[in-house]
């Protein structure tokens, strides 16, 4: 799929559009952007199409890079330039794959030593990471090389001692019994005429490390060690191609990180390293061979990365630093993140250097780790004593905003301490300030959250034993995710893994990848009522954000397996069998909402959302409106009262009802009253878990109290998003009472400050406070919804969003009573404006926008509900 964005002008009259576009398509950028398409030219196309436009040429062969560009007509017929190419790698193909996957052996050939203490040996069992090379001499230097790279594990490639790229954490989490992914990578440069070395450090990451909450089956879940497969392909000037494999005539050692393990941390021995490792002709005599590898059960699935990597994303230095005693110290960095800590020292050798990582301090100014369980995250530095010497963990992370740093040793000068960011590396899409300092400091915590938290996957919470992949927790934060960061790629890679995690019965699971949650399980945990609906709500989400019709078509069968699975046990339409887990309102701090209740209204969503979906795949929709008709029917006899109450009489019950519109129409007036009333008997705080936080806003501005929305929005007494952020919150904490002044820190079994589900209030703050919305029946931002809400505690919105179609901005300020409000719409993109009741423009309250930049001046004749 190609796709491109136009860029807006400064005024409606100057206003352009697409009328027709061209694709040009060769191995060679420069004849590209010359319109030589040796591979596919499109021609003139007539159409406003700038998205999911569909590859028109021959199939592709592999191991070819591929150089495309566009070039757009406006409506006078006057073509562009050709944009500047983009680079394609068309990977390869299963037949092309000659690697073997290789790694260490467990036991030489020549058998199995006695045991007995060895320099590697440490408490939790965790393996040295393993280095592997291999040499190869080239007649000349080629004109191309392309690695292909994949682990059972993580990885890291040099060429000639060269690091090759700046992924960390590569290649990511699948479930490696099923598929493994690899990157593409151009190491052209790297090689030389004359003897070349290929080397790689490997660690066991997900694959055999310590993942997970469970202790008693801590790691090992997919294998035993870590593997390496690579593929390199290199092209001469007269043609012919050479293949380097991983195979059996690689060598490998252990070197000095003593061990690399996601819970632990890592132990790096600067005394061990290996001087010239990855270099031609070095000294061989304490390396081994390799063993190439079946891995069990099955070889896993080879397919290219879907999805960005993992890269460093950000540095901080600290903000302060508190000496405890003469040896150890507080870093304070001023950010919750995930990443790890870089640490350049001067020492003697032998001096030790250790880094606890922690989120919060205790009353006493230690640092608190108890919420941590059983993860130790600390590393390890043993200085070499050669002058400055530089350490960074290449194979663990933590979620950490305070590192305590204990040095044993003597040292030369105070060591320097950066913290570095990581994440998969989703473009940055949105940005938004406003004029008021608490809705800035959360607008931060919420971007700060899920960049924590997607690394190869939308954890739950990057510092503890668990960081799975929850369904749930992300569902609710999806709308919130796609304003930030482009997650187009990244859902498309996750999808495959929560297909991959359904069971044949047709149940999603409660997280994916699935093996470390019960690894006592043969087949993966069923998912729950909201958890296992996720990948439908979120496959709904990325077509109304990116028009992407290819990944309904993909999902389409898992979709309906999965609602098979829930209607075989519930044929009376109340969905109160198959709930597996059956979390309900998770974490809820108000009396509890009826989990059939829950369940039910999540399942008549699913019905609707099933119909829009075959709609919109050219199926038939009829059977899942007769299904949603039924159920609703079954739900208003279940649960509405004669008085019009939910028999579950809570926020998240009313939330739930009206959002989802379960509700007979005589109805919705009383829900929306008691819901109100609900929220002034809680003295006008929220009383939900995380499934009822992400229609609070959304339902109150929806329904006439707009102004009571933003009430809770700015609330800085507990419970509120204003709470934590009062009490220095730097990231969205898992629970509203993560930490109180009454109670102190909550329960040290699940109590994360690093944990988006709470931000799912940021879809609101986008949509409706700075009134960039999509539009349902114009998918992909072809056309905006636009319902701003002004309020002069907010005082100023300033608003950009890097939508598929182009950039979208609103910026609204208030001057005294009047609202100066500036849109910039990009080119074949409209909008919908509807503003609040009591305002007006001159255009009136209701109004549609052209493609172009808008000035606005809005008058209040109405005080806000």
């Amino acid at each position: 799929m190609f796709g491109w964005a136009l860029e807006a002008n400064q005024s409606p009259e100057d206003s352009h559009f697409q009328t027709a576009w061209r694709i040009v398509a060769g191995t060679s950028r420069d004849d590209v952007l010359q319109g030589l398409g040796a591979l596919w030219d499109s021609g003139k196309t007539i159409g406003p199409q700038t998205n999911m436009v569909r590859w028109g040429g021959d199939a592709l062969p592999s191991d070819m890079i591929m150089w495309w560009s566009v070039q757009v007509w406006d409506e006078t017929d006057t073509p562009s330039c050709l944009a500047e190419p983009a680079r394609v790698f068309t990977g390869l193909k299963a037949s092309d794959w000659q690697a073997s996957w290789i790694g260490r052996y467990f036991v030489l050939p020549a058998g199995r030593d006695v045991p007995q203490d060895a320099l590697y040996d440490n408490r939790f069992q965790a393996r040295p990471a393993d280095y592997l090379r291999k040499e190869h001499a080239l007649v000349a230097k080629p004109i191309r090389a392309t690695a292909y790279v994949s682990a059972l594990g993580l990885y890291e490639l040099y060429i000639n001692g060269m690091r090759i790229g700046e992924n960390v954490m590569a290649p990511g989490w699948t479930d490696y019994h099923q598929r493994a992914e690899y990157h593409a990578l151009d190491v052209t440069e790297a090689f030389f005429e004359g003897d070349n070395c290929i080397g790689a450090i490997i660690g066991e990451g997900w694959y055999s490390g310590r993942i997970g909450h469970n202790q008693r089956r801590a790691g090992n879940h997919y294998g035993g060690r870590p593997a390496l497969l690579c593929q390199v392909h290199i092209e001469f000037a007269d043609g012919r191609v050479e293949c380097i494999v991983s195979d059996e005539t690689w060598s490998t050692r252990q070197g000095p990180i003593c061990y690399s393990d996601f819970l632990a941390g890592e132990m790096f021995d600067a005394r061990l390293e290996l001087e010239g490792w990855c270099a031609p002709d070095c000294d061989l005599s304490h390396w081994q061979p390799v063993e190439q590898i079946d891995p069990e059960p099955r070889l896993p699935q080879l397919d290219a990365a879907r999805c960005e990597p993992t890269r460093e994303v950000a540095r901080l230095a600290p903000c302060s630093i508190t000496a405890l005693s003469d040896s150890v110290s507080i870093y304070d960095f001023g950010q919750n993140l995930a990443g790890y800590v870089e640490l350049e020292v001067e020492a003697r050798e032998g001096t030790e250097f250790r880094l606890r990582h922690g989120e919060r301090l205790d009353n006493a100014g230690q640092l608190y780790t108890e919420n941590l369980r059983y993860a130790v995250s600390e590393d390890i530095f043993i200085a070499a004593g050669r002058g400055g010497e530089t350490f960074k963990p290449r194979f663990t992370f933590h979620g950490f905003q305070y590192v305590e740093l204990t040095i044993i040793g003597p040292v030369t000068s105070p060591p320097k301490l950066t913290s570095i960011a990581i994440q998969t590396d989703t473009p940055q899409t949105g940005q938004i300030k406003t004029g008021n300092t608490m809705l800035n400091q959360l607008l931060s915590n919420i971007f700060w959250s899920q960049r924590s938290n997607f690394i190869s996957v939308p954890t739950d919470c990057p510092q503890r034993d668990e960081r799975y992949g929850w369904t749930a927790d992300a569902q609710v934060f999806w709308r919130t995710a796609g304003y930030f960061m482009d997650t187009s790629a990244f859902l498309t890679k996750w999808m495959e893994d929560m297909i991959d995690g359904q069971s044949p019965e047709g149940a999603f699971p409660d997280v994916a990848p699935t093996k470390p949650l019960n690894p006592y399980r043969l087949t993966p945990q069923p998912g729950a009522p909201a958890w296992g609906d996720a990948p439908i709500i979120m496959g709904w989400q990325h077509y109304l954000r990116y028009g992407d019709h290819a990944l309904l078509e993909r999902c389409w069968q898992p979709f309906k397996a999965w609602m098979t699975y829930v209607e075989a046990e519930n044929p009376d339409g109340i969905r109160r069998n198959q709930l597996n887990n059956n979390y309900g309102d998770w974490l809820t701090i108000g009396p509890e909402t009826n989990r059939e209740l829950i369940n039910t209204a999540y399942w008549i969503y699913l019905a609707d959302l099933m119909a829009k979906i075959a709609r919109v795949l050219d199926r038939d929709a009829e059977p899942w409106l007769t299904r949603a008709t039924r159920m609703r029917a079954a739900f208003a006899g279940a649960f509405i009262e004669k008085n019009g109450h939910l028999k579950s009489d809570t926020q998240t019950a009313y939330l739930l009802a009206l959002d989802f519109d379960v509700l007979p129409s005589k109805h919705r007036s009383q829900a929306v009253s008691r819901l109100i009333e609900l929220i002034n008997e809680a003295d006008g705080h929220l009383q939900t878990g995380f499934l009822g936080v992400r229609h609070l806003c959304p339902v109150l501005s929806d329904n006439g109290a707009e102004k009571l929305a933003v009430d809770l929005l700015l609330k800085e007494t507990y419970p509120s998003w204003g709470f934590s952020i009062r009490h220095g919150a730097t990231s969205i904490w898992e629970r509203w009472d993560g930490w109180t002044q009454d109670k102190g820190f909550q329960s040290k079994a699940m109590n994360s400050f690093n944990h988006y589900a709470y931000g799912a209030v940021g879809e609101w703050i986008w949509s409706r406070l700075a009134g960039i919305d999509w539009y349902e029946e114009k998918p992909g931002y072809q056309r905006v919804q636009m319902r701003p809400i002004f309020d002069p505690r907010i005082g100023r919105v300033e608003a950009a969003y890097e939508a598929q179609s182009g950039c979208i901005k609103s910026s609204w300020r208030y001057e005294d009573e009047v609202i100066y409000w500036t849109i910039t719409l990009p080119p074949g993109v409209d909008a919908q404006v509807l503003l609040p009741v009591g305002m007006m423009t001159e255009q009136g309250a209701q109004f549609a926008l052209a493609p172009g930049h808008h000035t606005l001046k809005v008058t209040a004749t109405k005080t806000m509900n």
